[in-house]
């Protein structure tokens, strides 16, 4: 699957890495699944559910641990999206 662009941020699900302006930004391993998530319903909306999957999958968890994660990517990207 071919990385995604979008503003200053690439993002390669095979490598399951995101840049910004070419440069590593760190992103833990959930984050990272759940950014994969989102990247691949390409723009469709993405359920609670497949998200708890696509981060802990296999695992009951606390939908806190959903909403920590979200905001996480969320503070990332937001940057980004601010200057829009």
């Amino acid at each position: 699957m071919p990385s995604t662009s979008f503003g200053p941020f690439s993002f390669d699900p095979t490598l399951r890495s995101l840049t910004r302006d070419r440069e590593p930004v760190d992103l833990n391993a959930r984050g990272t699944a759940l950014l994969a998530a989102l990247v691949d319903a390409k723009g469709a909306t993405v359920s609670r559910q497949a998200l708890l999957e696509a981060g802990w999958p296999g695992l009951t968890v606390e939908e806190a641990n959903l909403t920590v994660q979200i905001g996480i990517l969320r503070r990332l990207l937001g940057v980004w999206r601010q200057r829009l």
